[in-house]
């Protein structure tokens, strides 16, 4: 098999609301837009479907809970401003006896990788490996199957972190769970990076959590921090991407400036 995939990276953060739907689909959009000839795949894992919603999908069809279940082939759409996606649905919070028929449970998702895509874009994918440059993974807020099912396929694991104390105390879960999968499921899985978002900087107490995890992580720390911004919030509300509502604001910028960090 020819393969032209280059990474997987998941979105991974076992708390809610620390923006990984965000960073899923501005970072695809960012990317998509830098690099034209790029084929981007995006996956929704989690049962709240916020991120396939974003896309356009309109519960009307087969999701990653369908190929979950039947370790198939992933469903492929493509909305009309040419993003393709993998959507989820609300049955995904029930997936766990299906997975734990399988003999490897937690890796059903990368069988699935490997399996002809389901395909609904009319761009006559195959595989995964063979049809996209690039995949991004965002999973669902707790170390759940379908957590594990994405480190055990990615190639990478990015971290959005809140500059909130419980936030990035709470790091060192997610890094242990990562070293536990290293060990035991898939070896070639790399921290990619820890990135700051809905950064404001003024206060004081934000600083000193950002100096906090440059002492602590070092290099593993993203050089781009996400502002906080009410232009993100407006442009999901149209079910828009940074780069449609406001390409010259300060989040479209870092999104773009965290493209050329990560792949450039």
């Amino acid at each position: 098999m020819e393969t032209r995939l280059k990474e997987v990276i998941a979105i991974l953060n076992h708390k809610g609301g620390v923006g990984k739907t965000t960073t899923t689909q501005s970072l695809s959009a960012a990317m998509i837009r830098r690099h034209k000839d790029w084929r981007v795949l995006v996956i929704d894992l989690d049962p709240q479907g916020d991120l396939s919603k974003l896309l356009g999908w309109e519960s009307d069809g087969r999701t990653v809970t369908d190929a979950l279940r039947d370790v198939s082939g992933l469903p492929v759409y493509k909305n009309e401003k040419g993003i393709c996606y993998v959507p989820s649905s609300r049955e995904l919070q029930g997936i766990d006896p299906s997975l734990l028929n399988q003999m490897q449970p937690l890796l059903v998702l990368r069988r699935c990788f490997f399996q002809n895509i389901d395909d609904h874009t009319g761009d006559g994918l195959t595989t995964i490996p063979e049809s996209f440059d690039y995949v991004l993974i965002d999973t669902p807020p707790a170390l759940s199957k379908c957590t594990y099912n994405a480190m055990a396929v990615a190639s990478g694991l990015l971290i959005p972190v809140q500059m909130e104390g419980l936030s990035v105390t709470g790091l060192g879960t997610v890094l242990v769970e990562m070293a536990r999968v290293q060990q035991e499921l898939n070896p070639n899985l790399q921290l990619r990076g820890l990135l700051p978002v809905m950064v404001d900087a003024r206060p004081t107490i934000v600083r000193s959590f950002i100096d906090y995890l440059k002492q602590s992580y070092g290099d593993n720390v993203c050089k781009t921090h996400i502002p906080r911004s009410i232009k993100v919030n407006e442009a999901q509300t149209q079910k828009l991407d940074i780069f449609q509502w406001k390409q010259w604001s300060p989040a479209a910028n870092a999104y773009d400036e965290l493209v050329k960090e990560l792949f450039e």
